[in-house]
């Protein structure tokens, strides 16, 4: 009985808490504040006992030797809420703004980076068939996430109606539906058009090379959850794998005004994004 009683008060103390947090941040670049410790706590506690460990200061040993295990916590810690044509006013400037510059190019590249489940390469893709501008042949989407779990799911293609509850009127103006087939159950399914032009991969940001420039990176509601380290380490990365010209985008909560980075600051249809110069090296804000 006494023994049962000590498993079921195992805490995070604050000392495993920082050796957890420096570990998901060394691997992941995620950062997790004081305030955040309960919840760290909540997420993992069920790994103790599944791995037979006894305290959280067990599990932050463990997490410095067992790769495998790193990964399964840093899939716990890690935030994958997302949907279908979310965020609208973005999509639309990149519909409306940003496809029409890449239209003449033998190819456009688009990455979707932290792409959870994948409804947003999906969505990407759904707009740049349904502009009318550019041939299916000369599209190319990159979905990755550091989630396998969500990998897989991006992969299978098959989505909840929650995850098309984005009903305003500029998501029925684009009228993509008709790349999300409706089964009887109430689910939708990517059409043959979406999968072929979609490519997902499990993928870290901090080290994650995607073949080839980029025209346009969507990382939106990733980097808020980084320190201030990894997201320079990351948002140069997309720089040095972008096109020239080639444009990022970012969460409404997400900025790079205050940072030393080498994009340009660009307002298309009211929204910021940021842009490569076209010369390499050149440009500021």
């Amino acid at each position: 009985m006494n023994s049962l009683l000590s498993r079921d008060d195992r805490r995070l103390t604050l000392t495993a808490f920082e050796a957890i947090r420096r570990t998901l941040n060394r691997h992941a670049g995620l950062w997790f504040s004081l305030d955040m410790r309960t919840t760290v706590e909540r997420r993992l506690r069920e790994r103790l006992t599944f791995l037979g460990l006894e305290s959280f200061d067990d599990y932050a040993s463990r997490l410095e030797q067992d790769q495998g295990e790193l990964e399964e916590a840093t899939e716990l810690c890690t935030v994958n809420e997302t949907y279908a044509f979310r965020g609208m006013r973005q999509l639309v400037a990149f519909r409306e703004g940003i496809i029409p510059r890449f239209a003449p190019k033998d190819r456009i590249t688009v990455w979707s980076a932290g792409c959870s489940s994948g409804e947003e390469p999906y969505t990407l893709a759904a707009i740049l068939l349904g502009s009318g501008k550019i041939s299916p042949e000369r599209v190319k989407v990159f979905g990755t996430d550091i989630s396998r779990r969500c990998i897989a799911l991006a992969r299978r293609g098959i989505y909840s109606p929650s995850s098309f509850r984005e009903d305003s009127d500029e998501a029925n103006h684009l009228n993509c539906e008709h790349y999300f087939n409706q089964n009887i159950d109430g689910t939708r399914t990517v059409s043959a058009e979406l999968r072929n032009v979609c490519h997902f991969k499990h993928a870290n940001l901090l080290d994650t090379a995607i073949g080839g420039f980029i025209d346009v990176v969507f990382c939106r509601n990733v980097l808020i959850h980084m320190d201030e380290r990894s997201r320079k380490r990351v948002v140069l990365g997309f720089f040095e794998r972008m096109s020239p010209g080639g444009y990022l985008i970012l969460g409404h909560s997400e900025s790079l005004l205050n940072e030393s980075v080498p994009f340009i600051v660009e307002e298309i249809c009211d929204e910021i994004v940021y842009r490569k110069p076209e010369i390499n090296g050149g440009g500021s804000q």
